[in-house]
């Protein structure tokens, strides 16, 4: 394997994961065909590493020459959802500022973002089409200025979950699986939009999420990409799957849990002893990880040689979001991804123009415009969603901080936007459920599934499986974006 695609697999640690398994970039070597056989046949893996090299000279010459592994035009170019979530309930007052509602200073004496600057830092004024004298943003924010100005980016305030829950786990538990708090739903929305469009034609990776733990939105049935920029982890399986290392290969039949048929057996504490894996556990793990895994993998390398053309900060969110953009740019049909942007719960010095808040809402804008940049013309079949579980307190508390609250904010980032406005229901800072929460006026679902319907044509209610037991008035709907055009 040359060396970009090896470092590329090494940078990304993607895995493939389904409901019940996973499966890493290097299981390929040990043989993951489509047909694969139920028993017996030890691995030939001179054999694999010599077609692994063919595989990948044959990708960089498509590459080359603007086609996929399988050979069809770089113009095939799929509609993308990535979602980023901001776990922790991000700041929603904070990040677009009612700074023309007096209510807003007086209960946020110390954290409010002001009017006039300080330390040269003030409330970035939208034009008065789309603030109207009385939203502005803050000023870790200002490249999006112009995004929201043109109708490429566009804030939705007061959404979030209608159970009333405030506890971190079980609000966005909740919100990646599509539901209200059913606790018969365990599967993801992403991935149950992938399952309920499952044909036999699908382009290899239809999703993916490049951190280490697939998040819940991407978990069930579909097998999906996952990985977490950690060289660890592929060194790991490397080591693992070393043809001197498959000791202990029991048969199937009257293993009965004898040690050394799990991965879990492996001895950890002692370096010395051989690590323990057998080919019957492996072929479980490539059959859980759903057919032709191959060429997911193929694919994968493919989006190797796709040049980075934005410039991403350093730090997780930055290199999840170039690995979404290879990707994305390879052709091989993603459709939905997720990157994760943690530590937004801020009960204790959240501060003001320079403070944690502000600092990590400039990382994400300068994450979002630079994957902005890298996809260039092609963010017109691309939606950035941005979302956090819950909003925070309209008040400050004694710690110069905020706590869980309810309604709280998202942000939709493509050229295929009804922008130039704000959108969902405001009544002011003043319009408090508890003495202290923003009210949400919009169901979250609501804007998922006008997502999906826009971007892919599929009505995620009708199908009945992608959002379970919810029924949105048409009313209900934002109208946010334009339906994007099939690709051909």
């Amino acid at each position: 394997m040359g060396d970009s695609r090896r470092d590329f697999l090494k940078n990304s640690g993607l895995v493939i994961a389904g409901a019940t398994g996973f499966f890493t970039a290097q299981q390929w070597l040990l043989g993951a065909d489509e047909k694969m056989p139920n028993k017996g046949n030890p691995f030939d893996f001179d054999k694999r590493l010599s077609d692994s090299k063919e595989r990948a000279d044959k990708a960089a010459e498509n590459a080359a020459n603007g086609k996929t592994a399988s050979g069809r035009d770089k113009r095939l170019e799929k509609p993308t959802i990535v979602t980023i979530f901001l776990r922790g309930g991000a700041d929603a007052l904070n990040a677009f500022v009612p700074a023309g509602d007096d209510m807003y200073y007086k209960v946020r004496p110390n954290i409010a973002i002001p009017i006039k600057p300080k330390k040269s830092k003030a409330v970035v004024a939208l034009n008065e089409k789309v603030g109207n004298g009385y939203w502005g943003l803050n000023p870790g924010m200002e490249p999006l200025k112009a995004l929201i100005e043109e109708g490429k980016a566009v804030p939705i305030v007061n959404v979030g979950l209608p159970h009333g829950t405030r506890s971190h786990f079980s609000a966005q538990d909740f919100m990646e699986r599509g539901s209200n708090g059913d606790p018969r739903i365990t599967t993801g929305w992403l991935n149950r939009y992938l399952a309920a469009t499952k044909k036999a034609t699908d382009m290899p990776l239809r999703g993916i999420c490049a951190q280490a733990l697939l998040p819940r939105a991407l978990r069930g049935d579909y097998p999906v990409l996952a990985g977490g920029n950690r060289t660890e982890q592929f060194e790991m399986f490397e080591e693992l799957y070393a043809a001197d290392n498959l000791v202990n290969q029991t048969a199937r039949d009257g293993v009965m849990g004898e040690r050394g048929s799990r991965l879990d057996d492996r001895p950890a504490d002692d370096p010395k002893k051989p690590k323990q894996l057998t080919s019957d556990w492996a072929r479980d793990v490539i059959s859980d990880s759903g057919t032709n895994a191959v060429v997911r993998i193929k694919a994968l390398e493919e989006a190797s040689n796709i040049p980075t053309d934005g410039d991403y900060p350093s730090g997780g969110l930055g290199s999840q979001l170039a690995t979404i953009a290879q990707v994305i740019k390879a052709n091989v049909g993603l459709e939905v991804a997720q990157a994760d942007y943690g530590g937004w719960d801020h009960h204790s010095d959240q501060g003001d123009v320079d403070g944690r808040h502000t600092k990590m809402l400039q990382h994400l804008t300068d994450c979002i415009m630079a994957f902005r940049q890298d996809l260039g013309k092609r963010m017109d079949k691309v939606l950035v969603l941005v979302m956090s579980e819950f909003g925070r307190t309209v008040k400050e508390n004694g710690a110069r901080g905020t706590d869980h609250g309810r309604g709280g904010f998202m942000l939709a980032v493509s050229d295929s936007l009804n922008g130039g406005k704000f959108y969902g229901q405001w009544k002011g800072v003043g319009d408090m459920i508890g003495g202290d929460y923003q009210p949400v006026y919009t169901d979250y679902r609501a804007v998922f599934a006008e997502s999906v319907m826009k971007m892919f044509g599929t009505d995620p209610i009708k199908a009945g499986t992608i959002f379970p037991n919810y029924k949105p008035a048409a009313k209900e709907y934002l109208d946010f974006m334009r339906a994007v055009p099939k690709s051909t």
